[in-house]
């Protein structure tokens, strides 16, 4: 018994394959070799963005208006006449205009590099064109399918999914594959089938004197001017001129009267026009804008017209609304935009905000610095 198994531990001893010496182990060698690269699997796609959007309609004024202000994206639409739409849209920090024209069941948007068709019946149509945004062209190719009723669709296509109704549109897309200046031109699509669906009641179709108002910003001419205002259909025209850091001479032609002031923003967050008998001020007041004051006017009783008013920020870049009875304006750095009721609010009471207004984005001509005036 011990001669067996002394034997078999010289077996063991003397095996080439089984005998090694620990200490003959180089450990630093061990620490040199390289692991075996493993490739990592791939991140999840970050290119969907969630869309919740708002609708506010109001037929009586035929508009109806979308946004969601988280992502700044808005469609407004109006009809200006039968089978015939205003249209402007916000995507970011850019704007859009363009018009909406209706021939039986077919549709064409164009303006600012959209052009889209829409077409079908009985509540399917089909979506299709091409957006431009900064340069980049988006093919836009959607179907649209009708839910419960003339306001509630479903919209489906390669990287776009949306949900509609009377109050709502949401859902998401593919970033690389829309823009958001696309996805507001589908929208307004939608808007136009929802505003001549939705045709007012007959107690609101009452006659009104209302006044729609366009107001083009721009720099002035020539460089007399430093930004001017103009509307050549509603005829009101406002120009400034900088004559010190936060001070500015004021011109307001409405028709064919015209008066010159001087609007100030010397306060932080308030700034005054006066201008003859007008004396309206613009001031920020936890978050939110009051515009009060009286404005002159010409032929009104009195020669002047009691102003309060709140405006809202829309996206902390210098754009604002108001909405209020007899007057809805929308507000941005390249327009002044909205309708009137001229009877409760006189062109002139446009004129003297715009100038306030135009005053406010020249003294904070950055966006990202909005919340800080200089």
């Amino acid at each position: 018994m011990i001669k067996s198994l002394s034997a078999l531990l010289l077996a063991f001893s003397a095996s080439p394959v089984l005998a090694f010496d620990l200490q003959s182990v180089d450990l630093a060698e061990i620490n040199k070799t390289e692991p075996v690269a493993v490739e990592a699997p791939a991140a999840a796609k970050a290119g969907n963005q969630y869309v919740w959007m708002s609708v506010r309609n109001n037929p009586s004024w035929k508009e109806v208006e979308a946004n969601d202000w988280s992502a700044q994206m808005e469609a407004r639409v109006k009809e200006t006449f039968k089978d015939s739409y205003s249209v402007s849209l916000r995507a970011g920090m850019d704007s859009a205009w363009g018009s909406i024209r209706k021939t039986g069941s077919y549709y064409s948007l164009s303006g600012s590099g959209i052009f889209l068709n829409m077409s079908g019946s009985n509540g399917s149509y089909f979506i299709n064109g091409t957006v431009t945004e900064n340069g980049k062209m988006t093919n836009v190719s959607v179907n649209v399918s009708k839910r419960f009723d003339d306001f509630t669709f479903n919209v489906f296509g390669s990287g776009l999914n949306l949900y509609t109704d009377r109050n709502s549109i949401n859902g998401n897309y593919d970033t690389d594959r829309f823009s958001k200046k696309s996805v507001a031109g589908v929208v307004s699509m939608l808007l136009a089938v929802q505003l001549e669906k939705g045709e007012p009641k007959q107690e609101e179709k009452s006659v009104k004197n209302e006044e729609r108002i366009w107001l083009t910003i721009r720099p002035g001419f020539g460089g007399w001017n430093t930004v001017e205002a103009s509307d050549p259909f509603s005829r009101i025209e406002v120009n400034l001129r900088k004559i010190f850091d936060r001070e500015y001479d004021a011109e307001i032609e409405i028709d064919n009267n015209r008066q010159w002031g001087r609007v100030s923003g010397f306060f932080t967050r308030r700034y005054e026009l006066r201008a003859g008998r007008t004396d309206l001020r613009m001031e920020e007041w936890a978050g939110r804008w009051e515009i009060t004051g009286r404005v002159e006017v010409q032929g009104a009783q009195n020669n002047e017209q009691a102003v309060k008013l709140e405006m809202r920020d829309r996206f902390g870049d210098g754009s604002f609304y108001i909405w209020a009875d007899g007057i809805r304006l929308n507000i941005d750095r390249n327009s002044i935009s909205g309708d009137v009721e001229t009877k409760i609010y006189p062109k002139e009471v446009v004129g003297a905000i715009t100038a306030l207004v135009m005053t406010y984005q020249q003294i904070n001509p950055n966006p990202a610095q909005q919340g800080s005036p200089r």
